[in-house]
């Protein structure tokens, strides 16, 4: 929901060629260029026309992985996307209905197929491994296709049902709902997509004005947060802005609060792992992967920085 809003920019960085008695000569200025698609930047910067790309996804910069003029800038983050089933409407109405689609996931092969294993498990809470307060004792959920029959058995579906899946054509998130949807196949669930670009799938951002809050599946990708509060509250508490799945839990909701205002981390790590336990049982939202912020540079730049939130510090950067 907000990578895709940052403005994909890459960067040509120009060296101060005067004389210079203070150490290492830094950039005299940058330029920064504006692309509508990944593929140009990649083909940009193996060109020579940028010296740094801000982001990349492995989708459609593979070359890059493995080019030895090539710097991948790698780091771990809590960049996910949310796969929402609304708790209010059919078939998702049955919690087991929303378990048995969180089970048909291969987990381990989608973090394999989308980002080349560069990507942490997801286990269906916001607490990504990153966190120090992920509380770790939780199992993790794993593909249980015989399992996911079962519940949707259990829940009057043995014969399948059909919903649409809307999302945004928006970096590997199509790729993954394809992956969604051949999965859900496999225990009857029939899934049609509905991509559309982000503009259309956000819409106003209000509940009755948007395909992302009103649908009845979706796929939305959400940026990197230092700490996990506002992916436990705008999209998961009763009356939360993003709250796509209209989830809506008073258990759930004291557990977040308590969360918030714990401060030693003992504690915290004791009301995550109920908050994770509540979500996997509930499974309102599908957190599947957490996945590794990449940007990338030319072999000859040094000194680039760039966090999980899509930003990128030039101040120290220079071309050999």
């Amino acid at each position: 929901m907000e990578n895709q809003a940052q403005a994909t920019c890459a960067s040509k960085i120009r060296e101060c060629r005067s004389a210079w008695w203070g150490g290492k000569v830094m950039p005299a200025r940058t330029e920064f260029g504006f692309y509508s698609n990944q593929q140009s930047q990649v083909l940009a910067l193996q060109g020579g026309q940028v010296d740094v790309i801000q982001q990349i996804v492995v989708q459609g910069a593979q070359g890059l992985l493995h080019d030895p003029s090539v710097k991948i800038l790698n780091i771990r983050s809590s960049n996910h996307r949310e796969v929402h089933m609304r708790c209010d409407k059919p078939p998702f109405t049955d919690k087991r209905v929303r378990q048995a689609v969180a089970l048909t996931l291969n987990r381990p092969g989608i973090v394999h197929a989308l980002f080349g294993g560069l990507s942490d498990l997801g286990n269906d809470s916001p607490f990504a491994p990153i966190y120090p307060s992920t509380n770790t004792s939780v199992p993790q959920r794993h593909r249980q296709i015989a399992r996911a029959k079962h519940l949707m058995a259990e829940a009057g579906l043995a014969h399948g049902a059909e919903v649409t899946l809307t999302t945004e054509q928006v970096q590997e998130i199509p790729d993954y709902a394809v992956l969604i949807q051949n999965a859900a196949a496999e225990i009857g669930l029939k899934i049609n997509l509905k991509i559309e670009t982000s503009a259309a799938y956000y819409g106003k951002a209000t509940f009755g004005n948007s395909d992302w809050l009103d649908s009845t599946m979706g796929i939305t990708d959400y940026g990197h947060r230092g700490v996990p509060n506002v992916f436990l509250t705008a999209p998961l508490e009763s009356g939360g802005s993003w709250n796509a799945a209209h989830f809506n839990n008073k258990t759930y909701d004291k557990l977040v609060a308590d969360y918030i205002a714990t401060v030693d981390l003992t504690r915290q790590r004791e009301y995550s792992g109920r908050i994770e336990r509540l979500l996997l049982d509930e499974t309102p939202i599908i957190f599947a992967y957490f996945y590794n912020y990449l940007a990338a540079t030319k072999k000859t730049v040094s000194g680039v920085v760039v966090t999980g939130m899509s930003q990128v510090f030039l101040q120290h950067a220079t071309v050999a």
